[in-house]
């Protein structure tokens, strides 16, 4: 791969990044980037061995499991800082990425959280293991 289509890459993927909580067709995309929409594509799978809509919703999936974790905001919101204007094409989505719909994915996660919490603070720090 030339360096060129690289460091385009590298720009597309940040621009996407950043840019995650907005409607992101692949022709505003290539608008932004002033190239065409099979180029991009092409040189996307090329780099990344994925398509460029399958970054996208990984990317978005990945931003609305932090989300769930890390924040008590409502899954309207969530959904929304993820690109998605329906809650109900974001729970679709979430579900086929996590297996769960996304307040049982945060009720889950909280529950983990609250166990290792609850394991951290039995463990002794002055005991010695030996092998």
């Amino acid at each position: 791969m030339h360096l060129k289509d690289a460091s385009l890459l590298l720009q597309v993927r940040a621009y996407i990044d950043s840019n995650l909580h907005r409607n992101l067709p692949i022709s505003k995309l290539c608008r932004e980037f002033n190239t065409n929409k099979t180029s991009l594509q092409e040189r996307f799978r090329a780099y990344c061995g994925i398509s460029l809509h399958a970054f996208l919703q990984q990317s978005r999936m990945e931003r609305a499991v932090v989300l769930l974790r890390e924040t008590d905001e409502p899954v309207k919101f969530v959904a929304m800082q993820c690109g998605y204007r329906r809650v109900h094409s974001f729970n679709k989505a979430f579900k086929s990425y996590a297996q769960l719909p996304p307040g049982a994915y945060r009720r889950s996660s909280l529950q983990f959280t609250e166990s290792m919490c609850a394991v951290e603070s039995n463990i002794n720090p002055a005991k010695s293991y030996t092998a």
